[in-house]
């Protein structure tokens, strides 16, 4: 893990963990979203079923743009390639 994102979940740390302009407007889209979903009817668990699906592609999507996803496939390939025969 890389340690700008772990001093951003560790507890009483220094470190100041601050959202881009981006990451903030997705997750005010989202509950705008959801709060809109729930007013109109839909049943509060498939708003939060929504949100959780909601929170896995953003987490998805973010590590595909930090190549967190690319740098995966990467070493899994070069370990792949060792274990075959030469």
């Amino acid at each position: 893990m890389h340690d700008s994102v772990a001093r951003c979940v560790v507890p009483n740390s220094s470190a100041r963990c601050q959202l881009g302009g981006a990451e903030a407007a997705v997750i005010v889209v989202i509950i705008i979203m959801a709060s809109a979903l729930a007013l109109n009817g839909m049943p509060h668990t498939e708003v939060l079923s929504l949100l959780g699906a909601a929170g896995l592609l953003s987490v998805s999507v973010t590590r595909l743009a930090t190549g967190a996803a690319a740098r995966g496939l990467r070493n899994l390939a070069r370990v792949h390639s060792a274990s075959l025969p030469r």
